[in-house]
């Protein structure tokens, strides 16, 4: 689909807001023209979800980030792209709405995640979010632990994961 024939479909639904997301939006050039469109057409709220290993430096200000940090049960660690918590810090004085988001595996995650939000004073900066993965992560124990840890963060159950419980990609 091309980015005129998204930016018509999107004309049917004015004033909602759009996410773009699923796989690794940046990896496709594209993606940065589409968000210049969508912005500059004015659609006030569009959110881009990214798995954090690649820079969001080209990511216009008016669009708000939604940025994974890989945490180590997940074998991705190695991924995260960490100068993008620096511009982070950048694009909210800029006045983005940006917000940093943990999928967790094990208490072993939730206490690293607690060292990089603490680490890096990401509750400082924007919205954090922990979200369990559902069979490897009860929501009560996260919430149990960041609870302990005093942590102002959000606690996030993925929705796809509650709506559509046996379909495990693809939603």
């Amino acid at each position: 689909m091309s980015i005129e024939q998204v930016c018509t479909r999107l004309e049917g639904f004015p004033g909602v807001m759009v996410e773009i997301t699923g796989g690794e939006p940046l990896v496709q050039e594209a993606v940065y023209p589409l968000l210049q469109k969508l912005t500059s057409g004015g659609r006030r709220e569009v959110l881009l979800e990214t798995g954090g290993s690649l820079s969001i430096e080209r990511v216009p200000v008016e669009v708000s980030v939604i940025l994974d940090v890989k945490a180590p049960d997940s074998g991705m660690t190695e991924q995260n792209h960490w100068p993008n918590l620096a511009l982070l810090a950048q694009r909210q004085k800029a006045g983005s709405r940006d917000e940093i988001k943990f999928v967790l595996c094990s208490p072993e995650d939730v206490a690293w995640a607690v060292d990089i939000v603490r680490q890096h004073k990401l509750t400082e900066l924007v919205p954090v979010l922990f979200s369990p993965v559902i069979d490897r992560l009860s929501p009560a124990l996260l919430a149990e632990l960041v609870l302990q840890e005093q942590l102002p963060v959000r606690l996030q159950l993925q929705l796809h994961t509650q709506i559509w419980p046996d379909a495990r990609r693809g939603v």
